[in-house]
């Protein structure tokens, strides 16, 4: 083991990036992938083993022998804000099997491809509104708040059942919870103020139940005594966060990626069938990788992991943005190739019984906007010059704070 990398991902974990190649993850956790595991002693005390490498990363998060239950003993958890709100809830987030997979299947119907397909015309519908009132007003325009984020946080509303009004207020709340700027009791605040909000909608749905999450969980689960009442708040609330910050990230990375690539870029341009979009949102995703502080785990059983003893009560950091930068597995890792022959193994939404539940879903969100956006905006330009914007590392999910576009 590197002590000495270990002692600096200790003091600061995950460490910047690189600020001249900022798409990539930093060099101290790229330098994973060619050495023996490292064990780091993180903010709370907790000493956890980061797993890099893509086949030890698929090994692990298929292996029964590791659980995602924060409340054994040695579970690393993500920041102090995190622990105080989403950490808390026991929900599928949070389970082993078989518990997980009960849990999981009460959601299967929302997230299932009939359902997802369903939602397409809303989701094109609300692209082509947000491209038609951004091209009204006329460039600059600010993409982050006027495209990236207007999606998923509509989409997420539609099928949760959650007003479109309320949008500004849960966003705000969301990212105090994924924040590691700050302390637990900030956190804990923010969350108690989502649970509040869900609590309230619950009445609603109980009394007027429709076609969304949160009514079937009300009249499938919480009526028939299947979930309590704060379980079907953690999980919704569980669904909320989850269900916009990812994609509204990698709606404005990508596409600040696409436009610093502009031959990448062309492809999406130049129109594609469903095959080759399928493929280059999934590269899109694979280099991206914006969950980048790690998957959370705790051994429950003595495993041996790239020729390192992990004992029982040992936790572990699965870096699957890493894995997605093995050569090992993708040639040329570093480089945005929409074309990539095997863009499809793509760690970004994990494997085995945890694999996101909500990844076709965001990958339809991510083809209906870049397949129009790149379509109807032909001139579609950065509005300041690429140093000028301000990545995000502090949350558990990669960002940008703002983008200017013209076109």
């Amino acid at each position: 083991m590197s002590t000495d990398l270990s002692a600096e991902l200790s003091a600061k974990f995950p460490p910047k990036r690189n600020s001249a190649r900022p798409f990539d993850p930093p060099d101290q956790l790229l330098a994973l992938l060619s050495q023996p595991l490292v064990r780091i002693r993180q903010w709370d005390g907790v000493n956890a083993w980061l797993i890099a490498r893509y086949e030890d990363v698929r090994s692990v998060l298929n292996s029964a022998n590791f659980s995602a239950d924060p409340r054994k003993p040695g579970y690393p958890e993500k920041s102090a804000a995190y622990g105080a709100t989403v950490g808390q809830d026991h929900n599928l987030r949070t389970m082993d099997e078989p518990e997980h997979g009960v849990q999981k299947r009460m959601l299967l119907q929302d997230f299932s491809v009939k359902r997802v397909n369903e939602l397409r015309p809303a989701i094109q519908a609300k692209v082509d509104q947000l491209l038609d009132d951004m091209i009204a007003k006329g460039p600059p325009a600010e993409f982050v708040h006027d495209f990236a984020l207007a999606i998923p946080t509509m989409v997420i509303c539609e099928l949760l059942g959650v007003p479109y009004a309320d949008r500004d207020y849960f966003a705000e709340q969301t990212a105090i919870c994924l924040s590691s700027d700050h302390p637990a009791e900030v956190g804990a605040a923010a969350g108690r103020n989502l649970s509040e909000y869900i609590d309230r909608l619950l009445d609603v749905k109980d009394a007027t139940p429709e076609n969304d999450l949160l009514s079937r969980l009300v009249v499938e689960q919480l009526r028939t005594g299947a979930l309590s009442r704060k379980d079907v708040v953690g999980l919704a609330r569980l669904i909320l966060i989850a269900g916009h910050e990812t994609t509204a990230n990698t709606i404005a990375l990508s596409t600040l990626a696409l436009l610093i690539n502009p031959d990448q870029a062309q492809i999406l341009r130049a129109g594609t069938d469903a095959a080759t979009l399928s493929n280059a949102i999934d590269e899109l995703l694979r280099y991206l990788s914006v969950t980048h502080t790690g998957r959370r785990r705790v051994a429950i059983a003595d495993v041996e992991i790239n020729g390192q003893l992990i004992r029982a009560g040992e936790g572990v950091i699965i870096l699957t943005n890493i894995a997605d930068r093995d050569e090992r597995i993708f040639d040329g890792a570093a480089k945005l190739d929409l074309k990539r022959k095997n863009a499809r193994n793509l760690m970004t939404f994990g494997t085995g019984s945890h694999r996101c539940l909500g990844a076709f879903l965001s990958k339809v969100e991510l083809e209906i906007a870049h397949s129009t956006l790149w379509r109807r905006l032909p001139g579609f330009r950065l509005a300041c010059p690429f140093e000028q914007i301000e990545f995000i590392e502090s949350g558990q999910v990669l960002g940008v704070r703002r983008l200017p576009v013209a076109w």
